[in-house]
């Protein structure tokens, strides 16, 4: 399987290891996943100025992917919302359709609406599987609790983004149990990170990052694992300019979830940028490395072969 692999414009500049590691784990499972160098911003900026500037880059992403016969696999929550969104609205509006092709036609695209959009973490649910992930282990965690953020645009409006269920949420949570890993039912999992107010509100945004801080450490979580880009800024940028300036609440390392998932799988930390995260240091590692122990199936078969013996 082969996707035009739709990166955003945060993740290739200040979050590689987003794309690094994604790749590294779909690549185990034999996914492909292609960059395509045309590809150009989402239009999420737009998306409170001009609605049809805001409609009408994902319009042209979705042509290319058309054009390669692919379809888009998305790791940034808001170009997933912004693609999604735009295929809704091309299918319902004939007229903008009409006259959005006209203008890819300057450039030889035009936009039908075969290309699907899908989340990396469908992919994995859906087309990989969970039962098929655990085969596959290599190690699995033992008492490591995370803290999920999902971000808001993953979720909302689910008949945009048609990802999960916006109030309960499963496909995420049955992926982290793979890893052996506890996914932690915390105060503010489902709610705002406040990174759409950096810049504007500075004192409302960090506030609302400090909520979320408070609430997972309450919980228990020794990591939190954002899947939202704009979420992992917040946590693991904003979070470290934060801290310097007022040491509290304590830090909160971050961990993305195909970080997590690839050490599970045996891939090697650096191949997975653990190391670029801000928020971790060497200890971090060594410790969540000193979690990981083999999985429950070999650990029966070790405990079963003295007595076959």
């Amino acid at each position: 399987m082969k996707y035009a692999f739709f990166q955003g414009c945060n993740i290739p500049i200040r979050i590689q290891q987003y794309a690094t590691s994604t790749t590294a784990v779909l690549h185990h499972f034999g996914i492909e996943l292609e960059v395509v160098p045309e590809f150009n911003c989402c239009g999420y900026p737009a998306r409170n100025v001009d609605e049809k500037a805001y409609i009408l880059p994902s319009v042209r992403n979705l042509a290319l992917a058309e054009k390669k016969g692919l379809d888009i696999l998305v790791i940034c929550n808001c170009c997933f919302a912004s693609l999604q969104k735009a295929r809704n609205v091309m299918g319902k509006d004939p007229a903008l359709l009409a006259e959005l092709n006209g203008i890819l036609a300057k450039e030889g695209l035009k936009y039908s609406g075969t290309a699907e959009v899908k989340h990396y973490l469908t992919v994995l649910h859906e087309q990989v599987g969970p039962e098929t992930i655990k085969k596959q282990l290599v190690k699995m965690f033992t008492e490591l609790n995370i803290s999920v953020i999902h971000g808001c645009h993953i979720l909302r409006p689910r008949e945009i983004t048609k990802f999960d269920d916006s109030f309960i949420p499963r496909i995420t949570e049955e992926l982290l149990l793979t890893t052996g890993a506890k996914s932690l039912d915390w105060r503010g999992k489902l709610e705002c990170c406040g990174a759409a107010l950096a810049g504007i509100n500075n004192d409302l945004s960090q506030k609302l990052l400090k909520e979320k801080i408070t609430g997972a450490q309450d919980a228990g979580a020794d990591f939190i694992t954002p899947i939202c880009s704009y979420c992992h800024l917040q946590f693991d940028t904003m979070q470290v300019n934060m801290l310097n300036a007022a040491p509290e609440p304590r830090l909160l390392p971050v961990l993305l979830f195909p970080q997590l998932l690839g050490l599970c799988l045996g891939i090697d930390e650096e191949a997975l940028g653990i190391a670029r995260n801000n928020t971790i240091a060497a200890n971090h590692i060594e410790h969540i490395k000193g979690l990981l122990g083999p999985p429950k199936e070999e650990k029966k078969k070790k405990k079963k072969a003295p007595a076959a013996a």
